[in-house]
């Protein structure tokens, strides 16, 4: 049951993910591009319909949000949450970085590290993240498209969010970004990737299948959850 929560495009995206093994994507629109998500949504209706035979495959909308300032994301965050199904925070500057892990309404932090030399967030925003749910992302395209002379800082990076995970269990997804086929990856194959920058197979395996699911269970539920642990319920159940 493996996901691919951060995917730009249209639908034969979400074929070719399929294909390679996938169960389930977020098509992902800019949060600057957001004006009306219609065009969208008919992309994910086209897309359903390549899906008749295979109703397990999961479809969503997500948005990605990029924030000039935590007011300015927090402003966005209540404009938009009601409306797509996975929130994705544009991450890097270290006030973004700490206003979304504070934040239980976002779900992913996009790549904390992009333009730092560091993994982008410390101890302080770990816990954070722990205690809101928020996932940190580990992004592939952002590292295949590192120069190569850079790429050591990368992996060092995606140790440091590794590092700080297992000693404060926070969330990690790891995605594609992927805006073309070229950009998608089979899951085996980012398993094995994953090696590289310091995860086990069990800890990749759960980025890609358990920790996306949880991630779309909770928003399935988010309009009758009333408090942490509490959730209206009806008649049938």
């Amino acid at each position: 049951m493996f996901y691919d929560l951060h995917i730009h495009g249209n639908h034969k995206l979400a074929l070719q993910a399929q294909k390679m093994g996938y169960c389930g994507v977020a098509l992902v629109l800019n949060s600057k591009d957001y004006k009306d998500k219609s065009a969208l949504i008919q992309d994910v209706k086209t897309a359903k319909s390549h899906f008749y035979h295979d109703t397990n495959f999961q479809i969503r909308v997500g948005l990605e949000i990029q924030a000039k300032n935590p007011a300015d994301l927090k402003k966005q965050v209540q404009k938009f949450r009601d409306n797509v199904d996975v929130i994705l925070v544009h991450g890097g500057d270290l006030k973004i970085n700490r206003a979304a892990t504070e934040d239980p309404r976002i779900d992913i932090l996009n790549h904390p590290y992009r333009s730092r030399y560091d993994g982008g967030i410390n101890h302080v925003l770990a816990v954070k993240a722990a205690e809101n749910k928020v996932s940190m992302e580990i992004n592939l395209k952002y590292f295949l498209l590192t120069r190569p002379t850079q790429r050591y800082r990368v992996l060092s990076q995606f140790r440091q969010i590794v590092k700080l995970h297992r000693k404060y269990n926070f969330p990690i997804v790891i995605t594609s970004d992927a805006d073309s086929i070229y950009d998608l990856r089979h899951p085996n194959d980012v398993i094995s990737l994953a090696s590289c920058f310091g995860m086990t197979n069990d800890e990749a395996i759960t980025s890609l299948s358990s920790t996306p699911q949880n991630i779309l269970t909770r928003n399935d539920i988010r309009e009758r959850t009333v408090l942490p642990g509490v959730r209206l319920i009806n008649n049938g159940g």
